[in-house]
């Protein structure tokens, strides 16, 4: 809205112009114009007009392209397009000469009949000459050496040896090297399948840990079961064939480092002190 007046006046410009754009040139414009907002600018510049429909500020100074721009919401480029679009309509006019360093000055032309069709030719050929000056930046630009322009590869990776992808690690893998599993190990087998797998042993070692009290490595057989005399002794696991202690009288796990032991550890001073006074007696 111009600065010498609130609203345009009944009978001005502004306000003749604004009933034909509102009534008669909206409705019947092009989609191509609508698309390119010029029915906005065209509104911006009749509500900056002023009574005469000149695009001047309060100090009689033309309103540069910036200031209309800002108004109509859009840059500088696509403003320029549009004022020159609304003169080839014939619904704006420019007085004076249209030069750089120079600002022009618009005066609205509330014409009966707008050619809007020179309007979408002129918006058609500055879109046209804009692609082909974008073509020929690009046909400057050296292309990328695997372009297929020149015969080259695209920067694809060959197929692995092994026929498929490094393994990834999921979420909370460590990111590190896997070595080889451990030929002597217990576990789950290492993810994804890298590594070697560790050797199944589900039984675990014989006779439990050998940190047990008065438990010893027990010797094995070497050889087929058939080559070998079957064994008087009692075996280590049937308790019912262990000796009695005759202090205690309780049984006693027998002990590799021990044959033939009869008696606890723990009670042989007891069974000591006992024949010593009989003997006494």
């Amino acid at each position: 809205m111009s600065t010498d007046e609130q609203a345009p006046a009944s009978g001005s410009v502004p306000n003749a112009y604004g009933n034909a754009l509102a009534w008669k040139w909206v409705p019947n414009m092009p989609a191509a114009l609508k698309r390119a907002h010029v029915h906005t600018l065209l509104y911006a510049l009749r509500s900056m007009a002023s009574a005469s429909g000149e695009l001047r500020f309060g100090d009689r100074k033309p309103m540069r392209i910036q200031d209309i721009a800002r108004a109509a919401g859009c840059d500088e480029k696509d403003c320029r397009d549009r004022l020159d679009a609304s003169i080839k309509a014939g619904v704006l006019r420019v007085v004076g000469e249209r030069r750089r360093g120079r600002t022009a000055l618009y005066v609205l032309l509330p014409t009966p009949f707008p050619d809007w069709s020179a309007a979408v030719a002129h918006l058609a050929a500055v879109k046209e000459e804009r692609e082909a000056a974008r073509q020929k930046r690009n046909a400057g630009r050296k292309a990328a050496p695997w372009t297929e322009e020149n015969g080259g590869r695209s920067p694809e990776l060959d197929e692995t040896e092994n026929g498929g992808p490094p393994p990834e690690l999921t979420d909370g893998t460590p990111e590190a090297e896997r070595g080889t599993a451990p030929r002597l190990s217990s576990g789950d087998r290492p993810p994804n399948g890298s590594g070697d797998r560790p050797p199944n042993n589900p039984g675990g070692f014989p006779w439990g840990s050998q940190d047990g009290a008065e438990v010893g490595f027990q010797p094995q057989v070497v050889g087929r079961s058939g080559d070998q005399a079957e064994s008087h002794e009692p075996h280590p696991d049937d308790h019912t064939t262990w000796p009695v202690c005759p202090a205690c009288h309780r049984r006693v796990m027998p002990d590799p480092r021990r044959p033939g032991r009869t008696v606890h550890a723990r009670c042989e001073p007891l069974l000591a002190t006992t024949d010593h006074g009989r003997h006494t007696a």
